[in-house]
């Protein structure tokens, strides 16, 4: 079946089990954009690009960075939800990084319905990338180090940096997933 047969298919499925989640996740309140309603399919790096663009800049992020991780954590779709219960964008585990920054803050920990927030979702996880940016940045290969921390957590990240501050990370990471998902993020990240 051809891509676009398959999006025409799976609209109407999507559009009413989105609209189920939304109500339900907002208390029975419907809350609409027109953005939100896309099939997954409709999504690319400029159906949110101002949002990403003002979030990115915020935290002092190369907007095609966030876009790479974007891209490869949900691809473009707001309404992910990862096999772990991540959620969103840039897949903000409740109990991670969304608790992290609410401690950081000093405020609640957001709902899943206020993670699915595109610009909740967007300014917890480039906080946190950021965080992991400015963490590793005195190794050459920083950003390498932040994604991977992004992926599998900072003890993980610390046990993959190199002796050496300008040597190499991605040989390092023993977890294939990670290590595919960082060299992913780079090739994106460099094209776009």
């Amino acid at each position: 079946m051809k891509r676009n047969q398959h999006c025409k298919s799976l609209k109407s499925k999507l559009f009413i089990a989105g609209f189920i989640i939304a109500v339900a996740a907002a208390g029975g309140t419907l809350l609409y954009s027109r953005k939100l309603w896309l099939p997954y399919c409709f999504y690319n790096a400029d159906t949110f690009k101002t949002e990403i663009s003002t979030a990115a800049k915020k935290y002092g992020l190369p907007v095609d960075l966030v876009k790479a991780l974007i891209r490869q954590e949900s691809k473009f779709y707001p309404r992910a939800i990862g096999k772990d219960g991540e959620i969103g964008l840039m897949q903000i585990h409740p109990a991670g990084a969304a608790a992290e920054w609410a401690r950081i803050n000093r405020c609640p920990v957001p709902s899943p319905a206020q993670l699915m927030d595109v610009n909740v979702n967007l300014n917890i996880g480039c906080w946190y990338l950021a965080r992991a940016i400015n963490k590793w940045k005195q190794y050459r290969h920083g950003t390498e180090l932040a994604l991977a921390q992004y992926n599998a957590g900072a003890a993980n990240a610390a046990k993959w940096k190199p002796s050496a501050k300008d040597g190499e990370v991605i040989p390092l990471i023993t977890w294939p997933g990670t290590r595919q998902y960082v060299i992913n993020i780079m090739k994106n990240y460099r094209k776009e």
